[in-house]
């Protein structure tokens, strides 16, 4: 059984709201946040996180734009949301936060993985289809730490492995993206799988006219794997 509360986080003037799922039993439990897309919090991220929840993790589900009064875009993120988040997870006694692990979806994927470079307890990050390019990155999101002349020297940062799923017909955030990580990841010596489905669009885990049935069950397979590898779930 999943149990599942309503919470918020307070991030300096804001309070972000969010979901925490978690299963109904002894913990503490290694925890994985995970980030939504452009298009906000939606019910696929619930039951994502609810699957995760069954699986023995707990889970916070942020609605990290849509807050009030100030995070009414996703460009207004600042680094102090991803870090309350953090600190939000470490003051819940049925969390083990040495053993966090995130992932994200499009615009969430390259959240995740600024949030892993914040969050040193990090010990996995899961990037489905994210954008990672960041081209004008110091314009879209002026409170990260994004540099101009290399938008992802923050990847250095990152303290675990990284899983990266993509499909190379992907309209809305080409495969490139990935690519560029890949590249960044070789550079700066991270640990980086990435499995790149061929006539695959973009948001192929979710139904509608992208879902893509085998690339989902194959990556929703390979991502409970590496999660429970490195954040030590049996």
């Amino acid at each position: 059984m999943v149990l599942l509360k309503e919470i918020s986080i307070q991030a300096g003037e804001v309070h972000i709201p969010g979901q925490f799922f978690y299963p109904d039993e002894d913990g503490p439990f290694a925890t994985v946040v995970v980030f939504h897309g452009s298009d906000g919090f939606k019910p696929n991220h619930g039951e994502i996180s609810h699957e995760l929840a069954e699986e023995g993790f707990a889970v916070l589900a942020p609605a990290w734009f849509g807050a009030h009064p100030l995070r009414s875009h996703w460009d207004r993120v600042q680094t102090k949301d991803l870090q309350q988040m953090a600190y939000w997870l470490k003051t819940q006694p049925n969390v083990d936060s040495s053993r966090m692990g995130c992932m994200g979806f499009s615009r969430g994927g390259g959240l995740a993985l600024i949030f892993s470079s914040m969050v040193r307890q990090t010990r996995a990050v899961v990037n489905y289809f994210g954008l990672t390019s960041w081209k004008d990155g110091l314009e879209e999101f002026p409170h990260l730490p994004l540099r101009r002349e290399d938008p992802l020297a923050f990847v250095q940062d990152i303290p675990c492995p990284i899983l990266s799923f993509h499909g190379d017909q992907d309209t809305v955030v080409p495969v490139e993206n990935t690519y560029l990580l890949d590249d960044a990841c070789r550079r700066f010596d991270v640990k980086h799988d990435l499995v790149i489905y061929p006539d695959v669009n973009h948001s192929f885990v979710w139904s509608g006219d992208k879902y893509d049935k085998t690339a989902h069950l194959d990556s929703w397979s390979k991502t409970l794997k590496f999660l429970k590898l490195n954040l030590r779930v049996s």
